[in-house]
């Protein structure tokens, strides 16, 4: 339930949530992932601002990749524009007020001699690509680190 990677939010049975022990840690209602789908695109549709829709769905990914990627999958032509160009540049220039939950790890010269320590920091175990930059030319923003949009 409250690992991102794996939670579904009410698209659990309940006989899946008694088994996993999550029943009571979700609403009662049982929705699919298509009805959650839905919902989510319907709150989309009503804001403006491409910023605030890129938060709607990165505060979606952070508590529920199961349906960030559903959703991502299912109807990219909608999606990427606000997970990608052009409002990812917009977002990266305006990282440090977004407040948003870091998805990188981040070294400094005040790290030499800990940096093999501090990769074992990480929260997961199965990291399939790590990215290395020094954050100067992001997206060719001239921003540095503080925008983590690589």
């Amino acid at each position: 339930m409250h690992n991102p990677i794996h939670n579904k939010g009410t698209a659990w049975p309940l006989p899946e949530r008694d088994r996993l022990g999550v029943r009571g840690l979700v609403p009662p209602t049982y929705a699919t992932l298509k009805e959650q789908q839905h919902r989510v695109l319907s709150r989309l549709k009503v804001l403006q601002d491409p910023i605030e829709k890129f938060e709607i769905l990165s505060a979606l990914q952070d508590r529920n990749e199961v349906l960030f990627y559903s959703i991502l999958k299912d109807y990219i032509k909608e999606i990427a524009p606000i997970i990608y160009t052009p409002t990812v540049g917009e977002v990266c220039k305006n990282f440090s007020a977004l407040f948003r939950r870091a998805r990188g790890m981040y070294f400094s010269t005040q790290d030499i001699g800990q940096m093999n320590a501090m990769v074992y920091n990480w929260p997961q175990d199965d990291v399939d690509v790590i990215v290395v930059t020094d954050g100067s030319r992001v997206l060719g923003l001239g921003i540095v680190v503080g925008g983590e949009g690589v």
